[in-house]
């Protein structure tokens, strides 16, 4: 029996051994990446303990906890559903929402990009990145945040809310910081801080012709031109812009195109006064800047000519603006050398001042009261400012078949011209330069 024992320890050895092998061969409960298998509750189990073993518990109280501000229990919650299914991604937002409001923002955002390594379409990771951006004062960078979000889901209504908030806050932080350096006269920032804001709100046409305004006043006009021209590409029929663009014309001089801008927006706008101004504001420069060095001694003259009076009449009235062109064709055989000749031809077409038949204009010759008168009453008839008719006045120098005598009783009772004090008008006395101004200004004012 001794010699036995051996043998039964040998086959006892061997049983365990098979019994063991065969008990590894037993198939265990599939497992995916990430996911751990929860445990499974035993038969005595309640259904309240049941529920509390999932992650979607413990995530849905890691969210009570952290709208109740426990930041710290909401971060337990959120990793407690992690460790029972380490794909539940809605617990990455949730720890990152935790961290954001703790302000511990990095740690957040290795939160919102884990799940954007997952799942790089997840709308819930880039609207937490778009408030945790917002949070730490990076409006740009949370807009594109939400941004991203409304081209993966563009109904999204918070991230709609959201830019749209950040956009107006944007736009009005950075206009009213350019508004204060402009009220403070440092117009090269205020543009630094308008710049920013058009790029944050650019369909304002109003504010982008005022950024283009301020360039016009740093006499940098082919920045002004630019943001005129973006407007008229937004809207080709945007009066302002127009008038805009042409004072941006008028202030290098360039009449032709200022005109030309400011009767597109009278086109589209007839009633545009600003427009109406400028044009004629225009039309006088335009006149003025090609004026020769004689006209502007005609004020100090001690008798106007007949040339002078033709000069100032075309460029003070810029007649050539207001009337329609002559038609007829004059030969003047005296003024082929004469400064006022462009002038003197013009009032001569417009029938103000007569050429007599030997064509002969004597530019050079004083232009006396009768003539002057009548030259004044035949102006404002042209103009549409016709004078009312007179009665006669007894001056002993003009007599009924002076042929000046109607227009010198209108123009006399219009205040225009006055008499010479010894109960005449003075018919063939000359004017100074200065007298003939006084004039100039009476009319001017009548037909304003």
């Amino acid at each position: 029996m001794k010699r036995q024992t051996p043998h039964l320890m040998l086959f006892a050895l061997l049983c365990s051994a098979c019994f063991l092998l065969f008990s590894s061969c037993a198939p265990t409960p599939p497992q995916t990446p990430g996911h751990r298998p929860e445990v499974e509750p035993t038969p005595s189990s309640s259904p309240d303990e049941v529920a509390r073993s999932t992650p979607e518990w413990a995530y849905q109280q890691g969210k009570t906890a952290l709208e109740q501000q426990k930041f710290d229990d909401a971060i337990q919650y959120f990793q407690a559903a992690l460790q029972r299914d380490a794909m539940y991604l809605d617990a990455y937002v949730g720890l990152g929402d935790s961290y954001t409001q703790k302000g511990e923002y990095l740690i957040a955002e290795s939160y919102y990009n884990k799940v954007l390594g997952y799942d790089p379409g997840s709308v819930p990771a880039y609207l937490a990145l778009g408030n945790m951006s917002e949070k730490m004062g990076d409006y740009r960078k949370a807009s594109s945040f939400y941004r991203k979000a409304l081209e993966l889901e563009p109904g999204n209504a918070t991230a709609q809310q959201r830019v749209a908030a950040i956009t107006e806050e944007m736009f009005s932080q950075y206009y009213e910081q350019g508004k204060a350096y402009q009220e403070a006269g440092d117009i090269t920032q205020a543009l630094v801080e308008f710049q920013k804001a058009h790029s944050i709100k650019s369909d304002d046409l109003d504010f982008t012709i005022e950024i283009g305004e301020l360039f016009v006043s740093q006499k940098d006009y082919m920045m002004a031109e630019g943001y005129f021209q973006e407007a008229l590409k937004k809207n080709p029929n945007y009066a302002p812009a127009m008038v805009a663009m042409g004072k941006a014309k008028l202030a290098q001089q360039q009449y032709d195109q200022a005109i030309e801008a400011f009767k597109q927006a009278l086109a589209i706008e007839p009633e545009n006064q600003d427009a109406a101004e400028w044009l004629k504001k225009t039309q006088a420069n335009r006149i003025q800047d090609h004026v020769p060095p004689q006209y502007g001694a005609i004020a100090a003259s001690p008798q106007v000519t007949r040339g002078e009076v033709a000069a100032l009449l075309m460029v003070e009235f810029a007649l050539e603006n207001r009337l329609p062109a002559p038609s007829k064709r004059v030969i003047i055989s005296d003024i082929t050398t004469h400064w006022a000749k462009p002038y003197i031809i013009k009032a001569v077409q417009y029938d103000l001042i007569g050429l007599p038949p030997d064509r002969y204009f004597r530019p050079d010759e004083p232009m006396y009261k009768g003539e002057l008168a009548q030259t004044l009453d035949l102006l404002l008839k042209k103009l549409g400012a016709a004078l009312p008719s007179a009665p006669a006045g007894a001056f002993s120098d003009v007599y009924s078949d002076n042929q000046y005598a109607g227009a010198i009783y209108r123009v006399q009772a219009a205040g225009l011209m006055s008499a010479s004090g010894d109960g005449t008008f003075g018919v063939v006395n000359p004017l100074s330069g200065a007298e003939m101004m006084q004039i100039m200004a009476r009319v001017k004012e009548m037909i304003r």
